[in-house]
């Protein structure tokens, strides 16, 4: 196994296959921050010259982490036919990129032989492929699943219609989602995301979307993307839905992070097999992204390709009805801008379909990303030319409770007109009935939520979404689209804005003081989140020598990525913390206030003061509803030993999500249970579930 090469007279020798992995991929800001990703673009030719002769046995024998120790390796490694890999294992991943992209190889030929190849594999071949050679092969591949309804076919692009609210409000959900189905939107599942993770808010939204479904007698699926553990109480108390959802990581490690290992989705899977309401045996959906293994410090030094793949290696074992990935949702320390995110998505897309899943992709965009709406329908449009499963439909391309852009109703609507793409065929005759969808084309009533029976008015003054915004064609009317570009501009700004000094001496009245991370300033907090997560020794000293160790909650402030949050909630929320605290009989740290500041200063405050109670309130990245939302981050005896499951969140704090009074009595009441049960996160969850 040669490991070295010569290129344009310099000669290259790299250590490791997991080496030439990382520098053979096209560049992503990720593998830059791990210090990984090829220094030059001859280097990463010149490992993609030694790649392309590596055989599909180099990289079977080579996992990204040891099977000893990582579930996820094992999972990849079992499910291996092992009479195909017997075939096939002398390949050099170019004869295996030969293969795939050879006119006589059919979608039913690269399904059989993925079998036989283990997901760095699967990797690999991705590098050596450039971004035509994705799109042409990824769209040979004819994956299908079945739930209530069956996901797949050549002329089909789905769509996952998504009607959050920032405090899951059910008649705000409803309006949205009538709306998305008068559009045509939701024929690969009806899935919302909580603002709040809890077993009742999972029950409640879980009923909202079964009675819509019933009430209308639509054909497709329903599921709340809450925490897999939530989903299955909320099952054992009698709830009903079809789908199960998880997100998933590439490594055991990554995925204790999230708070799952194999036994625990073993049981989901066999719970919503059993008890779930799906008719089909396709009953579990998963979410994954480039970049959440190095998040959580994860990755073995691994690429995000290599570990984004383990994703989907750990996902066929249980025969998903849904996969997708989320390509722009990690920010710009993960994938930098619009040719990275390209990049990412025809990448995840081949690769889902390489490993036989039914995959999706959330198209989607931070306003800390230099990317913007044009960037985002251009990829849409590649991928669905590239037989990707289905996209996500939010009102308006705004979700108003994550924060983020996606693809609007409208944008759905537009690519299958374009490309000559249907919905979900049972779905289809579903809006033909309602004249929602004629002749492969939007019908008359399509945009029209009054099909429902609704009055389009009141369905608007239930949510703040971008509903009731109309058409042209199947494009968006021009107020409202400058509307959004108009918020989006807002929210960009508010990105590099700096808090200050009056709110920092509205905030002194506390005591409150400042100290700085390792950042200098605003773009190296968000391109160096590592060194954001980290005080500078200066601070330390002065935190030292100003709060007092050892009370039960040290409570904190952090700008994060919108510092207009600080001036417009910090003082109220500190307020209503301070004294729900006190008259708990719980003591109360000096505050103090952390300029480019990371969630995860929160481990050396924790080390550094020794409190019970570790809670920082920080900046949410701003959205366009409001570019002024915080989050608390609240974990129990915090130390650089947690995981990132060990935090329980409480987000979307503004004055149009949880306003600030009304959070920081939510806030107390956690602390509370956290000091009382000693742990917090995913363990308090648990802890909080087996008491109820």
């Amino acid at each position: 196994m040669l490991l070295k090469t010569k290129l344009l007279g310099q000669v290259y020798e790299f250590r490791s296959i997991r080496e030439v992995l990382a520098k053979a991929s096209e560049k992503k800001s990720g593998d830059s921050l791990a210090g990984i990703g090829a220094t030059s673009k001859l280097e990463r030719v010149a490992a993609k010259e030694v790649l392309r002769n590596l055989t599909i046995a180099d990289l079977r024998n080579h996992p990204a982490v040891p099977y000893e120790i990582d579930f996820v390796t094992r999972i990849i490694q079992d499910d291996i036919d092992e009479t195909i890999y017997e075939k096939v294992k002398t390949w050099t991943i170019e004869a295996l990129r030969h293969w795939i992209l050879d006119e006589k190889t059919t979608g039913m030929d690269l399904l059989l032989v993925s079998k036989g190849l283990t997901s760095e594999v699967i990797a690999a071949v991705a590098k050596l492929m450039s971004n035509l050679d994705l799109i042409y092969a990824s769209k040979k591949i004819p994956v299908k699943a079945t739930c209530n309804t069956t996901i797949g076919g050549e002329s089909i692009f789905a769509s996952r219609l998504q009607p959050n609210h920032p405090v899951d409000d059910p008649k705000g959900a409803n309006a949205s989602l009538l709306e998305g189905l008068s559009y045509g939107i939701g024929d690969a599942v009806l899935g919302l995301n909580p603002a709040i993770d809890t077993v009742e808010s999972t029950s409640t939204i879980w009923e909202l979307l079964m009675d819509v479904k019933e009430k209308y007698e639509i054909p497709t699926q329903t599921c709340v993307l809450s925490h897999v553990t939530t989903q299955m109480e909320a099952l054992r108390r009698g709830g009903k839905a079809d789908l199960c959802f998880q997100s998933l990581a590439g490594s055991q490690k990554a995925c204790e992070s999230f708070g799952i290992s194999k036994e625990i989705l073993d049981e989901a899977n066999e719970m919503f097999l059993k008890d779930g309401s799906a008719k089909g045996e396709n009953v579990m959906y998963f979410e994954t992204g480039q970049g959440s293994e190095l998040s959580s410090s994860s990755h073995y030094e691994y690429d995000q390709g290599v570990m984004e793949n383990r994703c989907y290696g750990l996902a066929r074992h249980y025969k998903p009805f849904l996969v997708n990935t989320v390509v722009g949702f990690m920010g710009p320390e993960y994938v930098y801008d619009t040719k990275e995110l390209i990049r990412a998505g025809l990448e995840d897309v081949f690769c889902g379909h390489m490993h036989g899943l039914p995959m999706g992709c959330d198209v989607c965009y931070t306003n800390h990303m230099p990317t913007d709406q044009n960037d985002i329908e251009s990829l849409a449009v590649i991928l669905a030319s590239a037989g990707c499963h289905y996209i996500i439909g939010v009102p308006g391309g705004d979700d108003i409770m994550l924060m983020y852009q996606s693809t609007g109703y409208q944008d759905i609507a537009s690519i299958r007109e374009i490309l000559g793409k249907r919905p979900i065929p049972e779905f289809e005759a579903w809006l033909e009935k309602r004249g929602i969808w004629k002749d492969g084309h939007l019908g008359e009533n399509a945009g029209d939520s009054g099909v429902f029976g609704e009055d389009l008015n009141m369905l608007k003054q239930m949510t703040p979404a971008r509903i009731g915004i109309g058409r042209a064609g199947t494009r968006y009317q021009t107020v409202p689209y400058l509307n959004f570009l108009a918020d989006q501009a807002a929210a960009s700004d508010a990105v590099f804005a700096e808090v200050t000094e009056e709110t920092l001496g509205a905030l002194g009245k506390f005591g409150c003081f400042e100290v700085k991370s390792l950042c200098s300033d605003k773009i190296e907090m968000l391109t160096r989140p590592d060194w954001g997560r980290k005080l500078s020794e200066k601070s330390l000293r002065e935190i030292a020598a100003n709060c007092e160790k050892e009370v039960d909650v040290q409570i904190y402030f952090g700008d994060g990525l919108c510092a207009p949050s600080i001036q417009a909630n910090a003082e109220d929320l500190f307020l209503t913390l301070k004294a729900g605290l006190e008259e708990e009989s719980l003591t109360v740290g000096t505050p103090f206030f952390v300029r480019y500041c990371r969630v995860n200063t929160t481990r050396q405050i924790g080390e550094l003061l020794k409190p019970k109670v570790v809670c920082l309130l920080i900046g949410e990245r701003p959205g366009l509803l409001t570019s002024e939302s915080m989050s608390a981050y609240i974990s129990y005896n915090p130390s650089r030993k947690m995981s990132e499951s060990d935090y329980t969140v409480v987000a979307n704090i503004s004055k149009h999500g949880v306003p600030p009074v009304e959070a920081g009595a939510h806030i107390v009441e956690i602390i509370q249970d956290m000091i009382r049960y000693k742990c917090s996160g995913v363990k308090l969850s648990k802890k909080l579930s087996d008491c109820t």
